[in-house]
Parts: C-alpha cells; structure tokens; sequence
C-alpha cells in the first residue's frame, strides 16, 4: 500500500468518522437538553392546523427509499402574537411503515385543541409533547457509536497495517511471500 493510502486510511478515514460522530452526538445532546428543559416552559393553549402521514421519498445510490412522517401543524398565541409550530416531540423520526405517523396522527386530528409547551423568550420553539422520549436518544446514540468506531480506528489501523507490512517484509526477506 503506498503512504499515501496508507495515511489515508489510518488517519483520515478514522477522523471522518470521529468529526461526524461528534457532530451528530453534540446534536442530539442539544435535543435531549432541549427535551428535558420543555417541561419547564410555559404553555399556552392552540388548535390543530392540519394532521396528516406525510411520505418522503429519497434516492440515492442504494435505490429509493419512502418514510411516513406525521404531519402535524398547530396554531397558537403569546403576548398577543400569532405562532405555528410542527413539533410534535423531541427526537420525532420517520419510519419505513406508516403506523408509528399513523398514531400520532390519530392523537392530534384536525381542530383538536392542544397544549403547545413553547421556550421562554422564543415561542417558535416549540412542541406538544414536551419532555425525554425515548427517541430523543437515538441521535446521540448513533453519533456516539460512530465516533466510538473513529477512535478505534484510529488507534488499530496503524498497529493493523504496520503488523501487516512488517509480515510482509519479513515473508519476502525469507523468501516466502509470493504477492497476489
């Protein structure tokens, strides 16, 4: 492998997923400390909008992918201001099956008075079920597993291809290496 690989592979390609590991956990602890500070916030109260399973539909090299979200927008008022939110709950995801969109869905028709939990200071920020869910985990649960696997990588990689190029060197010295 030429040094350039070489780095590429044990430098690099581990830091790609430390930086991107790292980003999408601060993300998600972001989200869990916004979760848990919801329970605190004021309410007020408001009217669903619109509730309906949205589909989304995204390509890529693996071919197209479809995910149900539900979509729920509400209305609400502060201090005389007019406010709309479409926050169900921290950590909302999509899914491959409409069921998880559909009972949400179910739970906020259309007209239904709610109770929007809105930040102090900033009502836009806001959501009707406020607190930790467990969804509000899996971003930082994902972000650390990958930066978790960036630090491994980092740390074998090297050991792993000197260990490889020092049997290799070793093998052809004695004369019993052949190469592919």
């Amino acid at each position: 492998m030429s040094p350039g690989m070489r780095f590429f592979f044990s430098r690099v390609f581990p830091l790609i997923f430390v930086v991107a590991g790292a980003i999408v956990m601060l993300t998600g602890i972001r989200g869990i400390l916004k979760a848990r500070a919801s329970v605190n916030w004021p309410t007020a109260p408001g009217t669903v909008l619109a509730s309906s399973v949205e589909r989304h539909v995204t390509s890529g090299s693996k071919g197209t992918r479809v995910t149900y979200h539900a979509g729920i927008r509400y209305e609400f008022r502060v201090n005389g201001a007019t406010y709309d939110g479409t926050r169900v709950a921290y950590g909302d995801y999509g899914s491959g099956s409409t069921s998880h969109a559909r009972r949400i869905v179910n739970r906020y028709p259309k007209g239904t008075p709610v109770t929007v939990h809105y930040m102090p200071g900033h009502p836009d920020e806001c959501l009707l079920e406020p607190g930790l869910m467990g969804q509000s985990l899996v971003l930082p649960g994902a972000g650390l597993i990958f930066f978790v696997v960036g630090v491994l990588m980092a740390v074998y990689l090297p050991r792993s291809m000197m260990a490889q190029e020092s049997a290799i060197r070793t093998a052809e010295e004695g004369g019993g290496y052949r190469g592919t």
